[in-house]
């Protein structure tokens, strides 16, 4: 396996849906002190497109909400330790697609320029979209996942960790630019993750749980609400990178 390009250094974008992530990477403009700025924000969208493994808390809540109803109470916790581990194996695998795609995209043949590649998600997003699924869950079936549940949660972490670490040179923590976060931008995807669940404190606490090693970050703040001022932030950013 060819290890990451050492032309490129790599952007990841970390933020809850509607934040703007996509439409600043659009408007961040190249060359940056000489290197291309190139953009990935599709990997989501094509993942989702070609595997139909992956579920939600919504969707598994409606899968199997008429079968809770009927069950005893012994029955029911197990069928309740079973969504648990079906939702946080499905994001699992979701970083693990994302994570291949990604290192599908920087190995040493891609690259004969320096470049910048900015992608719209970080392997950070997919920890925290389980830790939110998970409490959402938790929520509504008044039940906390077992302990199984718990050492997959830590895996998904560790990777998450690792993955940054072996593939990304800068984190853009962003903000939603306007207090609604931009929740009004549905596109089927990403709608199931557009609630409070996945949203402020829920969200970006989540990223405590990350040691990322001396990886740089830097936070894109709420109260710059231009699209294309936050996309002049990170032009300014980058050129100190």
């Amino acid at each position: 396996m060819s290890a990451k390009s050492d032309k490129i250094k790599v952007v990841g974008f970390f933020g809850q849906s509607g934040a703007g992530k996509t439409t600043i990477i659009r408007n961040v403009k190249s060359p940056i002190n000489g290197s291309l700025v190139m953009q990935n924000t599709g990997i989501i969208r094509y993942l989702f497109q070609r595997n139909d493994n992956y579920t939600s808390p919504v969707e598994l809540l409606q899968k199997y909400e008429e079968e809770l109803k009927t069950m005893k109470p012994i029955e029911k916790s197990n069928k309740i330790d079973e969504i648990y581990e079906k939702y946080i194996r499905s994001q699992f695998q979701l970083l693990n697609d994302f994570s291949t795609e990604v290192y599908l995209g920087v190995r040493d043949d891609n690259y004969t320029k320096e470049s910048f590649l900015l992608i719209d998600r970080s392997p950070i997003d997919f920890y925290t979209l389980t830790v939110c699924g998970v409490n959402y869950l938790k929520e509504k079936l008044g039940k906390k996942h077992n302990a199984n549940c718990q050492k997959l949660i830590e895996l998904v972490r560790k990777t998450a960790e690792n993955n940054t670490r072996n593939f990304f040179d800068v984190i853009m923590v962003t903000k939603p630019w306007k207090a609604e976060g931009g929740r009004e931008f549905r596109d089927g995807v990403r709608d199931q993750y557009l609630g409070e669940h996945y949203a402020g404190e829920n969200w970006y606490d989540c990223a405590n749980d990350i040691n990322l090693e001396g990886i740089p970050q830097f936070t894109i703040k709420e109260e710059i609400t231009d699209l294309f001022e936050r996309a002049e932030v990170v032009e300014m950013y980058l050129k100190e990178v």
